[in-house]
């Protein structure tokens, strides 16, 4: 395998062969890359509520919407399979995450070459390292900004996603997507 650059700090990081392979899979960890990382606990210390950021659903329906699958792979599913359910997003519940990839791309028949992660945390840089495009929060642990293609501006929480399909759609791995809104501005 090659070795690319890392944005973050010009360290040399593995890469696929052809480094403009389009995007068919994005899979999201989701606490501290969707959320600030913050949970609410109920008095039997159970987590009862996280904050997620509507812009970066609306980048998940853009990437849908532009043909690329989107899955949640997390640790944590007692408040975010919930949420993944309701948006109708495929997630996957694993504390071992690098084995849970390879069950993740046999069912979407993707190699890791056509396939992106966010993660933001050290149980996420076995996955990071093994996808072409990684990419992860500011404020991620330097650790995992090391292993990452991309470190974004945004913080957990705040527009993650969002920031990453704008890199998607700029460096052309992913068609862009307007939601069918194309032509709705033109008689204004």
């Amino acid at each position: 395998m090659p070795i690319g650059y890392n944005e973050y700090n010009r360290k040399k990081i593995k890469v696929w062969d052809n480094d403009n392979k389009k995007v068919d899979l994005v899979i999201l960890d989701i606490d501290g890359v969707m959320t600030d990382g913050t949970k609410s606990y109920d008095a039997e210390h159970n987590v009862i509520s996280k904050n997620y950021c509507d812009r970066d659903f609306t980048a998940i329906k853009r990437l849908k919407d532009a043909g690329v699958s989107v899955c949640f792979l997390s640790g944590d599913a007692r408040i975010n399979e919930g949420m993944a359910k309701s948006r109708k997003i495929d997630f996957f519940y694993s504390r071992d995450k690098i084995t849970t990839l390879k069950e993740i791309l046999s069912k979407y028949k993707v190699h890791p070459a056509n396939c992106a992660y966010v993660g933001d945390d050290i149980f996420d840089i076995p996955v990071l390292e093994q996808v072409q495009y990684s990419a992860c929060p500011s404020n991620a642990p330097r650790d995992v900004k090391e292993c990452c293609k991309y470190v974004l501006s945004a913080t957990s929480g705040d527009s993650v996603i969002a920031e990453f399909y704008d890199i998607l759609t700029r460096i052309n791995r992913v068609e862009n997507s307007f939601l069918g809104m194309h032509g709705r501005w033109d008689n204004l």
